[in-house]
């Protein structure tokens, strides 16, 4: 899958499209990327997951160590200082995204950084949020049934980097595009044994569904047996694909087409339990 988003962005901006749908994963994409862009809000801003974050937020208080993985040029730290939690911590792999949002948020701290890689020690945070960031690590892998691609690879050792600095109770969000039956898999692998929400949103205006994932310490096996379907299809693409061609289907997808399948997908009504995204 190429990153929708990204693509529709590029289109306004006059950008041009990669090449390989692999350079969404390479750092100096984004900084060509982020010299020309100035703000965009993946998959929904705050206001549109506020509602379904309060419980979390609230479980901490103002006082709240935050990271954020994949930051880009989003407002969502800025968002979150503006409601009091003060302490975050936002990190990019891109140097030009760090050095442009240092300067333009100074309240806030800035670090680059690769998230397969965090470099801040051991049970340091409170809650790890993400938006669309483990996205970008799986945009070249050929079948999102298939843990042991390279972007599914790369996924689980930054989800263990997350479980290495989360505090003994700290919460891991991830809110992304990519369907429970793909991505609970990867949040419920041995080694992280932590427990797995699910709720399903839809941004204002949009067509699409997204998904937030509230992960902590506890037993994985209710979402497991959920949403873990087995081993599903492999589809091998035997021609060279690129974003162009991607960018032509999806134009002539009818967007009734993008919508919800049906209300069944819903997680229970309850909260919910590198790239570079934000």
């Amino acid at each position: 899958l190429i990153l929708l988003d990204s693509l529709l962005q590029e289109m306004d901006l006059e950008l041009s499209l990669p090449s390989n749908n692999a350079e969404y994963k390479d750092p100096d994409y984004w900084d060509k990327r982020f010299e020309k862009e100035e703000s965009y809000e993946w998959l929904a801003n705050f206001d549109e997951v506020k509602e379904i974050l309060k419980h979390t937020l609230e479980k901490f208080g103002k006082t709240a160590k935050i990271l954020q993985l994949g930051c880009g040029n989003s407002s969502l730290a800025l968002d979150l200082y503006k409601e009091g939690f003060e302490n975050i911590t936002n990190i990019d792999i891109s140097e030009i995204c760090v050095k442009k949002m240092s300067a333009k948020h100074q309240q806030l701290k800035f670090v680059q950084m690769d998230m397969t890689s965090l470099e801040f020690g051991e049970a340091k945070f409170d809650l790890v949020i993400e938006k669309a960031t483990l996205d970008s690590l799986l945009v070249a892998d050929r079948s999102p049934w298939d843990l042991t691609g390279q972007g599914c690879v790369q996924v689980s050792k930054a989800l263990r980097e997350v479980k290495k600095v989360l505090k003994v109770g700290g919460v891991f969000v991830s809110i992304t595009f990519s369907q429970p039956h793909f991505r609970v898999p990867l949040l419920a692998q041995g080694g992280l044994e932590w427990s797995v929400k699910v709720d399903k949103f839809t941004s204002t205006g949009g067509v699409l569904d997204y998904y937030m994932f509230r992960c902590q310490d506890g037993d994985p096996s209710s979402a497991v047996e959920k949403w873990c379907v087995g081993n599903g299809p492999y589809i091998e693409n035997k021609e060279a694909w690129t974003s162009s061609d991607e960018e032509e289907f999806i134009m002539k997808v009818n967007s009734s087409c993008l919508a919800s399948s049906s209300d069944d997908e819903e997680g229970d009504g309850t909260e919910g339990s590198g790239g570079s995204c934000g």
